[in-house]
C-alpha cells in the first residue's frame, strides 16, 4: 500500500481527494488548487520546473504524472529507479480508465468504480435534460490564444453529449492551432473561452476584438462565454461541471 504519494498534476490531485486518499498525499504542484485543502499541501514546483531535491526529501513511494508534457520527467524519474506512473488520457473513456487505474494503485478500486459510475450517471442526466432540443449549435472551445487553439482530447465528446456540433477537431486528438480562415468557414454559433491556467479571468475581448473574428455568429449574437478552464482542461471528476455548463450555454432553454 502506497503511503507517500506525490501528485505532479492537478487532475491526479483532485482524483486522490475524491477517493479519500489525500492523507497519503505528501506534496503537490503549485497548480493543484482544488479542492481548497489541496492548496495547503507542500509544493514541489509546477508542470516542468520540479524541485528534484524536494521530491527526494519526501521519500515518496508513488509519483503520479499526467499528459505528454511531462514525458521527460517520467523518463528521468524512472531512470532514477523511482516508482512513477504516467496517466495520459486523451478521451473521455481514457479519463474514466485513469481514475480506475489510480484506484487500483492505491487499493481503492471500488471507490474509483463508484466515482466513475457517479460521473456517468450525472452526464446521462444532463444529456436527458437536453433531449427534447432540436437545436445543434456549432461550438468552438478555445484552449489557448497565441495562436488560437481548438480544444481536443475529451472536449469534442463533451460538446457532443451537451448537444453541440464540434467538427473542427476529433475526440482523442491533441488540441491544435486553427486559422482565422478555418474559423470563418466554420462560423461557430457558441464560443467557449477555456484558456489553460487562466481560470475564468480571460477578457471576452480576446475573442470579440480579434481581427477577422468580429463577424462570427457567436460574436454578433453575444454568445461568447468564459469558463473556468479547470472544468474542461483537467481530466478528472469536475468534467461533469464542464459538461453541465456547456449544455447550459448551448441549450439555455432546457435549464
Amino acid at each position: 500500500m502506497y503511503k507517500k504519494i506525490i501528485s505532479l498534476a492537478p487532475s491526479n490531485t483532485e482524483i486522490l481527494y475524491e477517493l479519500k486518499a489525500d492523507d497519503r498525499l505528501v506534496a503537490v504542484t503549485r497548480y493543484c488548487d482544488f479542492p481548497e485543502e489541496a492548496r495547503k499541501k507542500p509544493r514541489i514546483g509546477g508542470w516542468l520546473d520540479i524541485n528534484d531535491e524536494l521530491i527526494k526529501s519526501y521519500k515518496p513511494d508513488l509519483l503520479l504524472t499526467s499528459t505528454f508534457v511531462q514525458n521527460k520527467i517520467t523518463k528521468k524519474y524512472k531512470k532514477n529507479k523511482m516508482n512513477i506512473v504516467a496517466l495520459m488520457p486523451t478521451t473521455l473513456q481514457g479519463v474514466f480508465n485513469s481514475i480506475i487505474k489510480i484506484g487500483k494503485l492505491i487499493g481503492k478500486e471500488n471507490e474509483a468504480m463508484k466515482l466513475v459510475n457517479l460521473m456517468k450517471n450525472e452526464m446521462n442526466k444532463i444529456q436527458n435534460k437536453i433531449k427534447s432540443s432540436k437545436n445543434k449549435s456549432k461550438v468552438y472551445v478555445e484552449e489557448w490564444h497565441k495562436p488560437p487553439t481548438v480544444s481536443g482530447n475529451w472536449v469534442p465528446t463533451l460538446v457532443k453529449i451537451a448537444g453541440g456540433d464540434y467538427s473542427l477537431i476529433k475526440a482523442g486528438v491533441h488540441s491544435k492551432e486553427v486559422t482565422t480562415k478555418q474559423i470563418q468557414n466554420y462560423d461557430p454559433e457558441v464560443i467557449i473561452i477555456s484558456i489553460c491556467g487562466m481560470k475564468d479571468k480571460v477578457p471576452k475581448e480576446w475573442i470579440t476584438k480579434r481581427n477577422g473574428w468580429e463577424n462570427l455568429s457567436a460574436v454578433k449574437n453575444d454568445k461568447v462565454y468564459v469558463f473556468d478552464d479547470s472544468w474542461l482542461n483537467r481530466p478528472g471528476p469536475r468534467l461533469v461541471i464542464g459538461l453541465e455548463n456547456l449544455a447550459r450555454v448551448i441549450h439555455p432553454e432546457c435549464f
